[in-house]
């Protein structure tokens, strides 16, 4: 019986993580290898594992000592690392699952010969008690073919289309580490739309499952998806990291439409759901995202019967703000910005950080400052080595990460590099 290794990953989830655990260890596949990565809980969520972790043996408890910048994502690829199983799973550790999630999802996977499995999901509203279809139920009910192996382009075409949770799916093992499939980390959330991208276009075949196999929570308190800030803006960082992976893959001019619809369709929303003040940024964003691609392609796209009037509107108007000089820079009314991500956002802290400091001080400015910086810091890969926690098993250097890069990363200078990009950047 193959093995199956189930990440399930949390952070001050005292009151759900019970339910979680209890779902995962009462599956009816019992050989089951439940890796929980807890990313430096304050409250009694470790508590509550480790107890878990004295009643059944296949839990592997990995308490990080603090909350990493790369948040789910970081937990997730921690998981990943300690993998031993032939198939791989996730759980959010405030979701729970039918008793027969793992079996059914294995068994369509070894009867298709498909190395990735997805079923179906409802969302729970915590607020009101009710449960919902996901985002995605029109795709279900569309003619595309369920219980067989789909592997033709056209058929992954239309399921990068499906919610990219991965908490619905059962991934071989063979697939990830082949591939070196990870999460791309970071101080922002949305990471399983890479992942998502990576896996579709990377599997030999894939097999649908429409059964509800768990339920995912929505409007706890305590949840970021909610949030209206610059976070929204890691999309166009998301669209950047997989448009490197297609074009490494040699992909990029399969799924390049694909891609480019992508972007314009979540800034539709995105649009709606920022903070007024950064609904410019986002303009900015989806401008240095389309300027990536073929300028005659991309409005091949914007013109197609595929764009909705609203994406449409959005991308003409980004395109016609923004346009791209010959130095990489954009230039809208006489400002100038970077094309880089990482550099547009250290712009963004600068023009807080006066404000901020006087409000808050020297320190809590350069914690967020350097919060940011290591998310994105070359620096810490040199750290990545395997070693003991207090929680259990090897880990990743990411305590150790944090400390190191932190070090290096002095306020004073911080501050330099801030008016550095000020002077440059009129």
């Amino acid at each position: 019986m193959d093995k199956i290794s189930v990440v399930v990953t949390t952070y001050n989830i005292e009151e759900y993580v019970g339910q979680c655990l209890k779902s995962v260890v009462d599956q009816d596949y019992e050989n089951l290898e439940i890796i929980v990565v807890d990313d430096g809980s304050s409250d009694s969520t470790p508590s509550i594992i480790r107890e878990f972790a004295e009643r059944d043996s296949r839990i592997v408890p990995i308490l990080l000592e603090e909350n990493t910048p790369g948040g789910v994502a970081t937990g997730a690829n921690v998981g990943i690392s300690k993998a031993t199983g032939e198939w791989i799973g996730f759980v959010d550790g405030d979701d729970w699952c039918e008793p027969d999630m793992f079996s059914s999802l294995i068994q369509l996977g070894k009867d298709t010969g498909s190395d990735l499995v997805i079923g179906d999901f409802r969302n729970y509203n915590q607020i009101d008690d009710t449960y919902y279809d996901p985002s995605d139920r029109k795709h279900w009910l569309s003619d595309i073919e369920k219980g067989s192996p789909l592997s033709s382009v056209g058929d992954k075409k239309r399921l990068l289309k499906f919610n990219p949770v991965p908490w619905r799916k059962l991934y071989s093992s063979k697939l990830i580490h082949d591939n070196d499939i990870r999460y791309p980390e970071g101080d922002y959330f949305y990471e399983d739309n890479p992942f998502h991208w990576f896996c579709i276009s990377k599997a030999n075949s894939i097999s649908l499952l429409e059964k509800v196999l768990c339920y995912h929570r929505m409007n706890r308190v305590g949840q970021t998806m909610s949030t209206g800030d610059e976070r929204l803006l890691a999309f166009y960082d998301h669209h950047d990291t997989i448009l490197s992976w297609l074009k490494a893959t040699g992909e990029y001019d399969t799924y390049k439409n694909e891609l480019v619809l992508w972007v314009i369709n979540n800034t539709c929303w995105i649009y709606d759901a920022i903070e007024s003040d950064l609904k410019n940024e986002v303009l900015l964003c989806l401008s240095g995202a389309l300027h990536k691609h073929d300028s005659s392609f991309v409005q091949r796209v914007i013109n197609s019967q595929n764009m909705g009037n609203k994406g449409r509107d959005l991308a003409n108007r980004a395109l016609t703000s923004f346009d791209q000089s010959e130095d990489g820079v954009y230039i809208s009314d006489s400002v100038k910005y970077t094309s880089s991500s990482r550099v547009r956002k250290i712009l963004l802290l600068a023009k807080e950080t006066k404000v901020y400091y006087e409000q808050y001080g020297a320190k809590e400015t350069a914690r967020k400052i350097r919060q940011y910086l290591y998310a994105r810091s070359p620096v810490k890969s040199k750290f990545f080595s395997p070693r003991k926690n207090k929680g259990g098993g090897n880990l990743t250097g990411i305590e150790r990460d944090i400390k190191e890069v932190r070090q290096r990363l002095e306020f004073s200078e911080l501050i330099r590099l801030l008016e550095d990009e000020e002077r440059r950047v009129p």
